[in-house]
């Protein structure tokens, strides 16, 4: 018979050092565990799902680490527990069913789009399928937050230098996360981490066991066998998704942008393989040799529309967004001397570069074009070069947005599309150069919400720049048969140009099917006519009002539309956000069929919705059921100023997260994408967090000077980051990648100290009003402390992006300096008589307390 769950084992005499060393050992591997699966399972969902669902892992993880808090604090017989006891039994146990929920987060088959449109049966299986992903992602967080809230909890001597190594661990899972991403990919670094769990285990028994038990080795064995047989399992992409279990995938591979699958397309010539970006069609790889053979396909295609407007051969041209090289080859085809093209993806490059080298013509690597692995944005910060032609290719196209935002933070920001990049592109035009922009409108006529938005940043953008912006304007819509000809291009010239631009314009949309010219900077405006209907369509009134009308009348049309089409700047690069929160909270219909409309703001909302309840049902109705005996007495007096310390516990969890998002959110400008500004901001956070927690101890029980002081340093840093960040941007965007990621960490790594103070000051404040209660009625309350915590950035989590998308990533930094202030409103109220009760005659005071704070990030 296997030993009990709760009996302790006794450690061997003279090892209190060694146990020491052990959990804090132990609190660095759950550090490291808790973040690595984090941002795995981030990106393992934005490939399976959509990259909004990106949110539905963080909540669930921050839900297991609170979950397993409110256990702690419940539990009489888990805080009794002896710590390594606890963390030997449960570190095997976590990563075995980590393992078993990754194979079913895997291959359990979802179709979340019928949530939205299909059927209320439909619609139930569906949410019933995600409970099952739910409940297997909350088990494999819990797993670990039960280690963590052992260890810090209960560890009150030693709590800081726990609280260290914890973040520490946690900040080193973040900076290993891109590298990891790149060579083994998510699903490995899943299997990596559960295996870390059970060696953990495994070790901690090593040291501390005299004996073996044999129901531990088995466990770990099972384990172990159970992580190397779900390494077999791929993951399977959601049915709405181009991509199908059946596809026979012949290149590609996990990346930090997105997962790039290879799929040939059917056909006899063999001529094309589909680029599916996490599961959707982002792009294509076309035989070519430069022959008329392989380039007749342009002839009826709307890559020729920009060549006919410049009506010269290009002696220089940029596209941002290359992916598969089909616009290089288009550029080669029409005549361009040179052509520097930019692709954020390092997969679908050395796809290019080497696996379909020669069946693409070897265009990556000719004399007469830069294929160049970076960010467009930054591209164009560093070079000096002017082009006659900068062309956007839908590089934020369905998949394009679903993939670079899956890093966790965004739902949707692209800064590609923002009047600060639209001046940058610009200003790198040639005399006669223009800026060309094409990507899907799959409902132009009904509703262009893509094309009036960017119509509308375009003019806001070049208010200083062009003359006349009708006069240097040109609108084409194609209304093909399928979602993926149906596209807009629009073409913004650096100076008005000849007559003759117009018309070849016109005759290069009469060679393409279904192609019209709605206008064209000569003035001249389609009649719009819908096919059978006599009246012109909506879509064509609204993108030609913008481009014609008056600043006013501009004003009016954005005030008047159903859907938000204001311009968007890199305070607020939600691009395709078109549905206000205060519209989405009255209509909950479910009709929509593009999820660019209403979806993605749907579930943050219902996402704050289940936090709130969760929160509610963890934090107040076990300790409801669990308050009073038997016999109808309370088991103990509620603790004096337990509603002032929920409210502390609340603001900062909340603050934290205001602060923390927003900075990763607009760092990721700078940085280049999502992912590795979630890599180096939240690892610069992490670690001067832990080193702001461990001098946090100065402050003591009575914080009403040394917490003050802390907001007033918050106040500074943060604010001097405001006023810097964005001339610091502009300048630092021309940097090398390496001096960039430096910047990062030295504005971040002062607020990030700042930060770390409070927590740990709250802890002491709720350490000091238990003092005359014994150690078991003090630990369930400062666990109960840090599920507030915990749970409130749960809440935080989606609450700041709504936040972000409404105010502007600036004025939420400054939402959660205000919850700060709150929370220390609510410390200095304190009762002076409680103070008295709790301190003897002699000044002494309980011994301090802390706990490490609930990663309260998306990691």
């Amino acid at each position: 018979m296997g030993e009990s769950f709760v009996t302790a084992t006794a450690p061997r005499p003279g090892s209190a050092s060694r146990h020491l060393n052990l959990r804090l050992a132990s609190a660095f591997a759950v550090g490291f565990v808790g973040l690595s699966l984090e941002i795995a399972y981030t990106r393992v969902i934005s490939f399976k799902i959509f990259y909004y669902y990106t949110y539905f892992v963080i909540g669930l993880a921050l839900l297991g680490l609170g979950a397993a808090s409110s256990a702690i604090a419940l539990s009489s017989r888990l805080r009794r527990m002896d710590t390594l006891d606890l963390v030997r039994k449960v570190a095997p146990l976590a990563g075995l069913s980590g393992a078993v929920a990754f194979v079913v987060v895997a291959r359990i088959g979802t179709d979340a789009n019928l949530i939205w449109t299909g059927s209320r049966g439909q619609a139930l299986e569906q949410l019933g399928r995600l409970l099952v992903i739910s409940i297997a992602l909350t088990v494999v967080f819990f797993g670990v937050g039960l280690i963590l809230a052992k260890l810090i909890v209960a560890e009150a001597r030693e709590v800081r230098r726990l609280y260290f190594w914890d973040l520490f661990g946690a900040a080193l899972g973040c900076l290993t996360a891109v590298p990891l991403q790149l060579t083994i990919g998510p699903p490995a670094m899943i299997l990596v981490a559960n295996a870390v769990l059970v060696a953990l285990g495994l070790a901690i028994t090593a040291r501390t066991a005299s004996t073996w038990n044999g129901l531990h080795v088995g466990i770990a064995i099972v384990a172990i066998a159970a992580t190397v047989g779900a390494a077999t399992f791929d993951v399977r992409a959601d049915d709405t998704k181009t991509l199908k279990d059946s596809d026979v995938i012949v290149a590609g591979d996990w990346g930090a942008v997105f997962r790039v699958d290879a799929v040939e397309f059917p056909s006899d010539e063999g001529d094309l393989h589909v680029l599916h970006h996490d599961g959707l069609w982002g792009s294509s790889i076309w035989r070519w040799d430069g022959t008329r053979e392989t380039s007749a396909r342009f002839d009826d295609d709307t890559r020729q529309i920009p060549f006919a407007a410049l009506g010269r051969d290009p002696e220089r041209i940029l596209i941002i967004g290359a992916a598969g090289g089909n616009e290089i080859q288009a550029a080669l085809t029409y005549g361009v001397g040179h052509v520097d093209a930019v692709e954020l993806n390092p997969v679908t490059v050395d796809l290019l570069e080497n696996q379909f080298a020669e069946y693409s013509g070897n265009i990556a690597n000719r004399d007469d074009v830069d294929y160049i692995q970076g960010d467009g944005r930054t591209f164009l910060a560093r070079t000096d070069n002017e082009y006659d032609m900068v062309w956007f290719v839908a590089p934020d196209s369905y998949a394009a947005s679903n993939s670079a935002t899956s890093g966790a933070f965004v739902l949707s920001e692209s800064y590609l599309y923002t009047e600060e990049m639209i001046t940058e592109a610009y200003d790198h035009l040639t005399p006669d150069g223009m800026v060309v922009t094409q990507f899907g409108d799959f409902d132009f006529d009904n509703r262009p919400t893509r094309t009036a938005r960017y119509l509308v940043t375009a003019r806001e953008a070049l208010r200083g720049e062009q003359t006349d912006f009708a006069a240097q304007t040109a609108l084409l819509v194609n209304r093909g048969t399928n979602d993926l000809e149906r596209a807009s291009t629009m073409l913004l010239f650096k100076n008005p140009p000849e007559d003759a631009a117009s018309d070849r314009i016109v005759e290069s949309a009469t060679r393409i099917p279904q192609t019209e010219a709605l206008y064209l900077p000569d003035g001249t405006t389609a009649d719009g006519l819908l096919p059978d209907e006599g009246f012109a369509a909506p879509g064509l009134r609204l993108t030609t009002d913008i481009i014609t009308g008056s600043g006013d009348d501009v004003e009016r049309i954005i005030d008047g539309y159903e859907y938000d089409i204001s311009a968007i700047d890199d305070n607020r690069p939600f691009f395709w956000h078109f549905s206000g929160f205060e519209d989405v909270v009255g209509d909950w219909s479910r009709s929509f069929e593009d999820t660019e409309i209403a979806i993605g703001e749907r579930l943050l909302l219902v996402l704050i919705a289940i936090a709130v309840f969760v929160a509610g049902l963890f934090l107040w109705l076990p300790f409801l059921l669990t308050r009073r005996k038997r016999n109808g007495t309370e088991e103990h007096p509620p603790v004096r100023g337990r509603g002032r310390m929920f409210a502390y516990f609340a603001s900062i969890g909340l603050g934290f997260m205001f602060i923390e998002i927003s900075m990763i959110q607009r760092f990721s400008l700078l940085l280049g994408y999502p992912t590795l500004s979630l890599s180096v901001s939240l690892f610069t956070l992490l670690l001067a967090t832990a080193i702001g927690a461990r001098f946090s101890g100065r402050i003591g029980a009575r914080p009403s000077v040394g917490l003050p002081a802390a907001v007033a340093a918050l106040f500074v840093v943060t604010l001097l980051y405001l006023v810097v960040s964005d001339p610091i941007t502009d300048v630092a965007l021309a940097w090398s990648e390496p001096l960039r990621i430096a910047l990062v960490i030295a504005m971040l790594m002062p607020v990030g100290m700042a930060l770390g103070v409070f927590l740990p000051a709250g802890i002491d404040r709720a350490t000091f009003l238990t003092a005359d209660r014994d150690e078991n009625q003090r630990g369930r309350f400062v666990a109960w402390c840090w599920a507030v915590n915990g749970f409130f950035s749960v809440i935080g989590s989606s609450v700041t992006t709504v936040a972000s998308m409404t105010f502007g990533f600036d004025r939420t930094v400054l939402i959660g300096l205000v919850l700060y202030l709150v929370a220390i409103a609510v410390l200095r109220n304190a009762d002076g008589a409680e103070e008295a009760r709790v301190t003897g005659d002699d000044g002494s005071r309980a011994a301090v307390a802390s706990t490490a704070q609930l990663h309260p990030v998306p990691v």
